[in-house]
This record gives structure tokens, sequence and C-alpha cells, in this order.
């Protein structure tokens, strides 16, 4: 059923993704920068680093289970054809992010307590999900950790990355997540977090671009 569920997903997804997404090919240069930057956060394979010289965003992620519990692992990343402070202006509103993405259902930000409120829901998600956390609007470049204080996979840890790389910008997600195993099996949840990491950043950067 999970199995049946996520093809129709997918299919779905890559509905997002019928206009074509600016591509940035890495510079050597700037290539450099990053491969200074990015060990923190993921070791790239060179095939991975071949993907980022074509201007393709990646997504490395990976869900296993052992006594009943569930660790994810994630890392998306790609380089935005404006510079960071063009790239976060529509970014920064996380309010809107309902009419960025359609299957962020609703979105709202408490400005004061810097609290974002997601919830995602669809006919083909095995159930709805919300996510809230905690974080300021980026505005321009820096590593900006956050951690999920309530809903589906809570306390998990992650880190967004905004790094200029000449007169573009680098945007990365990193998350890290241990907790009680879930309704979704191991093999469908890797997929899932993969292809929602690596669409989900493609459409956000399409949405930003002009």
């Amino acid at each position: 059923m999970y199995r049946q569920k996520f093809i129709f997903f997918l299919i779905l997804l890559i509905s997002f993704n019928v206009l074509a997404v600016p591509k940035t090919p890495l510079t050597p240069s700037f290539e450099e920068k990053l491969k200074k930057f990015l060990p923190p956060f993921q070791n790239l394979s060179e095939g991975q680093w071949s993907h980022l010289r074509d201007g393709e965003i990646i997504s490395v992620g990976d869900v296993t289970t052992k006594d009943k519990t569930q660790v994810l692992e994630l890392f998306v990343g790609g380089t935005h054809p404006r510079n960071c402070t063009r790239a976060m202006r529509k970014l920064s509103l996380y309010e809107n992010y309902s009419s960025y993405i359609d299957f962020i259902k609703q979105s709202q930000y408490n400005e004061s307590a810097q609290k974002i409120s997601f919830i995602l829901d669809h006919t083909l998600l095995p159930f709805p999900m919300s996510l809230g956390f905690e974080l300021p609007r980026i505005t321009k470049e820096g590593n900006y950790p956050f951690t999920l204080k309530d809903g589906f996979l809570k306390d998990l840890k992650g880190t967004i990355i905004v790094k200029e790389v000449g007169k573009f910008c680098f945007l990365g997600l990193k998350a890290d997540w241990t907790g009680a195993e879930t309704k979704i099996p191991s093999v469908v949840f890797s997929t899932f977090i993969r292809t929602v990491g690596k669409l989900g950043l493609e459409h956000l950067i399409r949405v930003s671009y002009l």
C-alpha cells in the first residue's frame, strides 16, 4: 500500500518540475570554495560534485531501522542563479510557502517567536504531517541551525546553509533524526526524503528566480 501511494506521489512531485530550473554550473574557483566549506556538513562523492558542476541539485539521504528505531540522514544542495540577498528575498517569506509548494497546505510564521509552522497534506501522502521549528528570516549568507519542536519527526536537528559563491548562492539543508520507528518502511522513507528534498529545492529555486 505504501509503495503504491509512494509511486503516485512521485508522479505528483514530478509534475512540479515541468518548467526547467535555471542551472548554475560551478566554475573551478567556486567549486574550491565549496570543497573547503561543505565537509563539516557532508562529504560528497566525485559523482555528486560532478552533478553540482553541471548545475544540478543533489540530494543524498538514507533511513535505516534497527530495534524499532529509525535513523534519518539527509543532505540537499544546489546553486541558485542569483546572489544570496536576492535569492532570500522570496525564500525568507516562510508564511507564503503554501503558495510556493502544493503539498504544503498551511504555512505560518510567528515573527516575534521566529517560529515556522507547516502542515503537509495530500491524498497520496500516508498521513498529514505537521512541522514546527524556530528559524529567523534568512536574508544573507550563513549557517542556520534548527530543531523540529513538534509534529512528525519531532527533535530532528538540521542546518540551513546559505553560502555566497561569487555572484551566485549555494543553498543547502543538512538534517539528522533518530526516533521511534514510523509507519513508513525505511526503503520507502529513504526514497521519499531524497525525492522531496531534490524536487523541493528545485521548485524553491524556480519560484525565487524572478
